[in-house]
């Protein structure tokens, strides 16, 4: 009686919170400009983003898109680098971005009573970025550099060679941020192109902070020079095939071994299903309590972290799973979360497992809005993915609603095993264990660069 008070305790407060910050999304037009705004009168101080619907599917070679946004304040013809970086720093603004294949996003955060030089002074980048030669020369050295040096860090050298070979065959195969060879081909030209063709993409402003915020409508509306004219392109990509290797990436000194295991899912596998997958994510690899982490830490101490991720975009999404081990229980591991996937797929979940993550997800639902940043974040991914902002309501209703049943569908739907690529980055004596499981194909880790 306790545990269904408590539960029901806290969906009713999970129920409120979102329904009242859904009913504060505010959304109107300046110009042809869409616009989302969440009313903050917290601080005297705002967040704009912008969010384009094209990144780097639209590249004519892989990291045009991001160093577009990496260098657009490496000077104009007015301004070098340092004295745009100085003009920000004096108002405390700060400017980040992000760049995926389907979109990308510009932000800038600083103090209302600043809108208008601050953003003044984005609007000016967004016409007059001339991508100097020295700055720009000075950059590939450092993204080469950067490149190069991920032979050091095995789990990020492992994230990158997953997506390539998980992605092999879809438009998305190719890093976002670009490659050893790609960075030689960007030139001053390419990415002020590329920034003029963003600038015509179709986009939508986020905005959060006080009503003070409408100050900006005239200053980007009047002088960034922003377009609504591209049209989205929907990527069809067809269903993987099953998977005969394991990818087996020799690095020097490996003394334990980063594993990847998973696969892409087309979109007809995610429409509609986002709480669904949400759940099995938590439920195989989102605690210290999942399922993954259970068996692979607590009942073998195998690896000290498993996580599990499903990811869904707009025309396609990801699933996959984050661990690593010692080189010589590397194949244990692997055979553990086979073990795993076919276990919950034939409905193996006990009650208090189901309940735990159950609750859980309602629990740490209503913790997501204490954060403005974390809202807007939300209602872009939500924007991004065509959902309606209802879900958002009605997710702690729909997470009690779920059932063990359809876990255990969800887990037979996204992790087939004769569909999953596994990537191991490790020492190449691995290459006899892990045979055992599936043939090994060895793999330069230098091809991945």
């Amino acid at each position: 009686m306790k545990k269904l008070l408590f539960a029901t305790l806290f969906l009713s407060s999970a129920l409120h919170a979102s329904t009242s910050f859904v009913d504060s999304v505010k959304k109107f037009k300046w110009g042809d400009l869409d616009v989302v705004w969440i009313e903050d009168n917290k601080f005297p101080k705002f967040t704009a983003s912008v969010y384009f619907h094209e990144g780097a599917l639209n590249d004519t070679f892989p990291g045009v898109t991001q160093a577009a946004f990496d260098q657009m304040s490496s000077g104009s013809s007015r301004e070098n680098q340092r004295e745009i970086s100085e003009f920000f720093d004096f108002y405390g603004a700060n400017l980040k971005h992000n760049v995926t294949h389907e979109y990308s996003i510009f932000t800038v955060q600083a103090l209302t009573k600043d809108i208008e030089p601050v953003m003044g002074k984005v609007c000016e980048l967004f016409r007059d970025a001339q991508y100097p030669e020295s700055e720009l020369k000075s950059y590939i050295s450092r993204s080469k550099s950067h490149l190069k040096n991920l032979v050091t860090s095995h789990a990020g050298l492992a994230d990158r060679i997953f997506r390539k070979l998980s992605l092999e065959g879809t438009p998305y195969e190719q890093p976002a941020e670009g490659t050893l060879a790609s960075f030689e081909r960007l030139s001053p030209t390419i990415l002020k192109e590329r920034l003029g063709e963003l600038k015509h993409s179709r986009k939508v402003l986020y905005l959060a902070g006080p009503s003070d915020v409408k100050n900006m409508e005239k200053i980007l509306t009047t002088n960034c020079g922003w377009k609504n004219e591209s049209e989205l392109k929907p990527q069809i990509i067809s269903k993987p095939q099953p998977q005969s290797y394991i990818y087996l990436v020799s690095v020097p000194g490996a003394n334990q071994a980063q594993i990847r295991i998973g696969r892409y899912l087309v979109k007809r596998e995610v429409e509609n299903k986002y709480d669904q997958f949400q759940f099995l994510a938590g439920f195989m690899g989102g605690s210290f309590t999942s399922k993954l982490v259970q068996e692979l830490r607590v009942k073998r101490g195998l690896t000290y972290s498993a996580g599990a991720y499903i990811s869904i975009q707009r025309d396609y999404g990801r699933a996959g799973i984050i661990t690593f081990s010692k080189n010589e229980t590397a194949a244990d591991a692997i055979g553990i979360v086979r073990d795993v996937f076919s276990d919950v797929s034939a409905g193996k979940i006990t009650e208090k497992e189901f309940s735990h993550q159950q609750g859980h997800e309602i629990g740490s639902y209503a913790f997501g809005f204490e954060e403005t940043s974390a809202f807007l974040g939300q209602l872009m991914l939500y924007g991004h993915q065509n959902r309606p902002l209802s879900d958002l309501a009605n997710f702690p209703e729909h997470m009690a609603k779920l059932t063990a049943k359809e876990l255990a569908e969800s887990n037979f739907e996204v992790f087939p095993w004769e569909k999953m690529t596994i990537v191991v980055v490790g020492d190449k004596s691995l290459e006899k264990s892990l045979s055992k499981i599936r043939p090994v194909k060895v793999l330069n880790f230098q091809d991945f660069l």
